[in-house]
């Protein structure tokens, strides 16, 4: 009898083992990715502050000195070259902070669902270190947490 009752302790114990491995790799995988999302959302960032004021300021100098007189070796190429320049570098500017505002907004929700993600599983992991002792809910949790963010868990 004895036999039976350590083969069942044993299969616990790998069960648990192959848990907190899981939760581990799961953690690092999407610790990872919200990393990257976050470096995007940055530059995105950026680009949607930086546009915009490029545009403004471009179009006000333009306004207030005359796009001939700023851009003079387009003004020389062509009649109104300057004006047609600064128009069309003010459309762009315009064009890339409407495109980067958008995709801000994605990547937005994505961090804070990486963010969300990332702290259910070190609330798990710490969890799973400091020795819980009920192992069933640590794996509904983390099956929980696998069927949320699939994205960031593979």
């Amino acid at each position: 009898m004895s036999n039976n009752l350590g083969a069942g302790t044993e299969k616990r114990t790998q069960s648990q083992e192959v848990i907190t491995a899981s939760v581990r790799d799961s953690l690092k995988n999407a610790k990872e990715k919200t990393a990257r999302i976050r470096k995007v959302d940055s530059q995105l960032f950026v680009a949607n502050v930086i546009s915009p004021a490029a545009a403004t300021l471009l179009s006000a100098l333009t306004a207030a000195v005359g796009g001939n007189q700023i851009f003079q070796q387009a003004a020389a190429q062509s009649n109104d070259g300057g004006w047609k320049l600064a128009c069309i570098l003010v459309a762009i500017f315009g064009f890339i902070a409407t495109v980067s505002g958008m995709y801000k907004k994605q990547f937005d929700d994505r961090l804070v669902q990486g963010n969300q993600c990332v702290g259910r599983l070190l609330s798990l992991n710490l969890a799973l270190t400091t020795g819980i002792s009920n192992w069933e809910d640590a794996a509904k949790e983390y099956g929980e947490i696998v069927k949320t963010f699939p994205e960031f868990i593979g």
